[in-house]
């Protein structure tokens, strides 16, 4: 049997005692662990903005050398939003598995990782410009900029959760990989968030992610 340590991150206090976000990783990582025949030796649970430095995940990464043990995860996100820190990790001797990609190499990865920053990044140019134009119109901002932010995003979630039904029926025909989505998506001629009409490996990488942890 392989040896895995697992590694969960929460953004707040308050969702470290709830269990809110951290139930769910755990039971995505269970559940690899159950089907792919690892024993999960530890359990590593962070709780800190990402903004900050991750101690506790640094220590697993060392408890995975020691015990020459694999990193696992939920979700590539619980490792961290930086893609130059996820560069770092996956240069590791550390072997890190990703459960909702389990078939991602250090490459893909990193690919990944990219892909999120990008999509991050155009979010928040998106929203600049939206404001620029509201303010061209004579719209009054402060909190009215913040609320337009906030419904983008929620709309967005929104998006996702409609369409969890949709992603979780492929996944349970063996399609589980971003472009496999993409394309039984296009396939069937679902549109994207934006109303466009055809899907890439970055929308769909989006829009599960968009997904409650």
């Amino acid at each position: 049997m392989k040896e895995a340590i697992a590694y969960y991150r929460v953004s707040t206090q308050r969702q470290g005692r709830s269990g809110l976000g951290l139930e769910a990783q755990q039971a995505a990582i269970a559940s690899y662990c159950q089907f792919h025949d690892y024993d999960l030796l530890d359990e590593v649970i962070e709780v800190k903005s990402t903004r900050k430095q991750q101690s506790r995940l640094l220590e697993a990464l060392e408890q995975c050398r020691l015990l020459n043990a694999s990193l696992i995860v939920a979700r590539l996100d619980r490792l961290g939003r930086d893609v130059e820190k996820i560069a770092r990790l996956i240069k590791s001797d550390v072997e890190i598995i990703v459960t909702d990609n389990p078939h991602a190499t250090r490459f893909t990865i990193h690919i990944l990782a990219a892909v999120a920053e990008e999509q991050r990044q155009r979010i928040r140019e998106n929203t600049k410009d939206a404001l620029a134009a509201a303010r061209k119109r004579g719209v009054v901002l402060g909190k009215n900029g913040k609320r337009l932010a906030r419904q983008n995003q929620q709309a967005a979630q929104a998006f996702a959760r409609q369409l969890l039904p949709v992603i979780q029926k492929l996944r349970n025909q063996g399609i589980t990989t971003f472009r496999g989505i993409a394309e039984e998506l296009n396939h069937q001629g679902v549109p994207t968030f934006r109303g466009n009409a055809h899907w890439h490996v970055s929308t769909v990488f989006a829009l599960i992610h968009r997904l409650p942890k």
